[in-house]
């Protein structure tokens, strides 16, 4: 020891300190591969850096989202398990899935099912009641913040409602058990189906979220064709292509429909390049997945393409430019800040001047040609009224209005978007094949040419002006080209119109070679799913032919109508090729109208419904049926077989009650309501 530490030591009594030895740390925990064996719901990602419960993430709308095994975990300990395992979300999951597995034996010896069974037909009609009420509510997408008050008038009108589940998260499950029955209904039906197609697109609600809505397209075996709503895909922040694609496979999985990658032939979306991208867009991503693989047929909307050929032929004239500048100028007048003294001002001088008066339409309306065409429309009937009005403005576009050239292009705009109004609302229709859609464009052409070399009918009371003119035949050259060039993604479906009978030629000798060769080509290209016989397919397209064109076919309907009265076995292969060309969608206005019946749901009032919640409402709300048809009973049994209830309550009431109305589960209003959530609250606030 040193001399210096050696008299300190002696002077204090105490050792001198001892250099710290480091110690090592503990290595960090990994992942263990045995844990995938014992743990039956746990999952983790390739690199294993993250861990989770693969049935809560099945589950969401049962999970408890903000649990680290629904988000991921990175703790890789083992005591976690049991912990998740014990909590009440993941144990209500793992009953409704040994619900859902459970045989019918098993379902009939429970304390529920027993129970159920002995309700009386009054009591069933009872718990009918207030699921009907709950239908009806969500069908006209009304707040069930007015469930009970509902109830009690029903009461009042001696309508048996029971008394249990009359509050509003009571009645929130019901809705719930509705949304899984139609599900269920529309599962069914898509199985039964041989080939799906797909429509989505994108758009923000009204708290800015982002989300994605998909339709799906089938055929029935009778020839029926359907686009119902499929579901909604929230994607927050991540917009990429990767994460609707992840999205839309999650949907279709959520959905039970395990069997989409085989069936799915067609997709149709709008011109966005998140969709459409050549390498990282949606649709070449599909195109991996799908067992057709690049077969599978892109169109692009037909309604979106009419407005992006509208759009680049008002690019190509400049003066559409100040034209719309005035129109939108015009438009902020009346409908933005002062506008009501204005509308009123305008309204007065309409009922001096003898001029009918009609009230201006929302602003933004004016993106579609229909709502465009409307406006016009209406601004041209006002025009007298508006040039008064406006006579002593200083303001260049209000001056410009009152101008010459602006009154005749406003009439020449509304020859034009009279035809781009009636084409745009026929590619609209659900129902449309092929064929339609090329006879369509072709009669929009041959109005745009007729209408170069002559006047309108606005035009023709319209005062006279050499450069709106010019501008006009601009225009309709304009609108010609692009609607020559834009709708090229048609043409994967050319070889789909030899089952429009009006394109068969006349003669029989032609007929009897007519589309042989089309036909092989469509079995080649689509052979990993039809797997049909070349030559039997072939054989039977030659007799249909030859039916179709004696009996006077003029539509594929025509044809399915043939197909379904013959014998089973005498058109088993061309007959799903015919279905397989009534798959293809060819607009996704449906998913336009879906965000307008979202918003219509989701309002100021309700912004924070649940992604859950806000789903089932769609489900109810797009569904088919209306309060006249709907049949609560599938419901009912859907309700009393998987929901999870206290089954020691409510009982003996029901033994001992004397009334008609049911006691079922006589659950005091506090359990029923399970106290106040997000949603609830938003309830409240309408």
């Amino acid at each position: 020891m040193p001399k210096k530490q050696q008299t300190l030591s002696s002077f204090f009594g105490v050792e001198p300190p001892k250099k710290k030895q480091t110690i090592d740390p503990e290595p960090k925990r990994a992942f263990s591969e045995k844990w995938l064996q014992e743990v039956p719901w746990l999952d983790a990602n390739n690199e294993r850096t993250e861990m989770w419960c693969n049935i809560c993430r099945a589950h969401p709308h049962l999970a408890d989202k903000t649990g680290a095994f629904f988000k991921g975990s990175k703790n890789f300990s083992h005591p976690l398990f049991d912990k998740h395992e014990k909590s009440k979300e993941h144990t209500n999951i793992a009953q409704a899935i040994a619900n859902q597995q459970a045989s019918r034996e098993e379902i009939a010896s429970r304390p529920l099912a027993r129970w159920r069974d002995r309700l009386n037909d009054e009591q069933r009609q009872a718990l009918c009641n207030i699921f009907l009420l709950a239908f009806h509510k969500a069908k006209h997408a009304r707040p069930m913040s007015s469930y009970s008050e509902d109830i009690h008038l029903l009461k009042r009108l001696g309508v048996d409602v029971g008394s249990a589940y009359h509050s509003r998260e009571g009645g929130m499950r019901i809705v719930q058990s509705i949304a899984q029955t139609i599900s269920g209904e529309l599962r069914a039906k898509l199985q039964s189906s041989e080939f799906w197609g797909l429509l989505f697109d994108g758009s923000e609600d009204i708290t800015k979220t982002e989300h994605e809505i998909v339709y799906i397209v089938s055929v029935s075996t009778d020839g029926d064709f359907s686009s119902d709503f499929l579901g909604l895909i929230e994607l927050g922040a991540d917009r990429t292509a990767q994460a609707i694609t992840n999205g839309l496979v999650k949907l279709f999985q959520d959905a039970g429909l395990d069997d989409w990658r085989g069936k799915l032939v067609a997709v149709c979306t709008d011109g966005a390049a998140v969709n459409v991208g050549a390498y990282n867009g949606v649709v070449p991503k599909l195109k991996q997945l799908v067992a057709v693989g690049s077969s599978l047929v892109h169109i692009l909307c037909t309604a979106h393409t009419l407005e992006n050929c509208a759009k680049s032929a008002d690019q190509s004239v400049p003066y559409c430019e100040t034209f719309n500048r005035c129109l939108i100028k015009l438009l902020q007048f009346y409908l933005q800040k002062g506008g009501a003294k204005n509308t009123a001002t305008l309204r007065k001088m309409c009922q001096e001047n003898g001029i009918s008066f009609v009230k201006l339409g929302k602003f933004h309306n004016i993106r579609w040609s229909a709502w465009r065409h409307e406006t016009l429309l209406k601004i041209s009937r006002l025009l007298p009224a508006i040039k008064m009005q406006l006579a002593t403005s200083d303001t260049r576009e209000f001056q410009h209005i009152c101008t010459e050239r602006f009154q005749c292009f406003l009439a020449n705009m509304l020859d034009i978007g009279n035809i781009l109004k009636t084409t745009s609302l026929r590619f609209q229709k659900e129902k449309m094949t092929i064929g339609e859609c090329k006879d369509e464009l072709m009669v929009a052409i041959g109005q745009f040419t007729l209408l170069l070399d002559s006047k309108g009918h606005h035009r023709t009371h319209a005062v006279s002006n050499t450069d709106a003119d010019r501008d006009k035949s601009n225009l309709l050259r304009g609108l010609i080209e692009e609607f020559e060039s834009r709708y090229n993604s048609l043409k994967s479906c050319d070889h789909f119109l030899v089952f429009d009978p009006t394109t068969w030629p006349q003669e029989m000798q032609d007929l009897h070679r007519f589309g042989n060769t089309t036909v092989q080509s469509i079995l080649q290209k689509y052979e990993v799913i039809l797997q049909l016989d070349s030559e039997m397919t072939v054989r039977e397209w030659m007799h249909l032919k030859q039916t179709g064109k004696r009996l006077g076919a003029s539509s594929v309907y025509d044809l399915v109508r043939i197909v379904n009265s013959s014998n089973l076995d005498m058109y088993p292969n061309i007959n799903k090729l015919i279905k397989l060309s009534l798959t293809l969608p060819l607009s996704s206005a449906a998913c336009e109208r879906g965000f307008s019946h979202l918003n219509i749901i989701k309002t100021k009032y309700r912004s924070r419904l649940s992604h859950a919640r806000l789903t089932a409402l769609m489900q109810i709300h797009l569904s088919r049926k209306t309060t006249v048809t709907y049949d609560p009973k599938p419901a009912v049994d859907l309700w009393m077989d998987t929901a999870n209830r206290r089954l020691n309550q409510g009982q003996v009431a029901a033994s001992t009650s004397t009334s008609s109305s049911y006691t079922m589960l006589e659950t005091d209003e506090a359990d029923d309501s399970g106290g106040d959530t997000e949603e609830d609250i938003e309830e409240d606030s309408s």
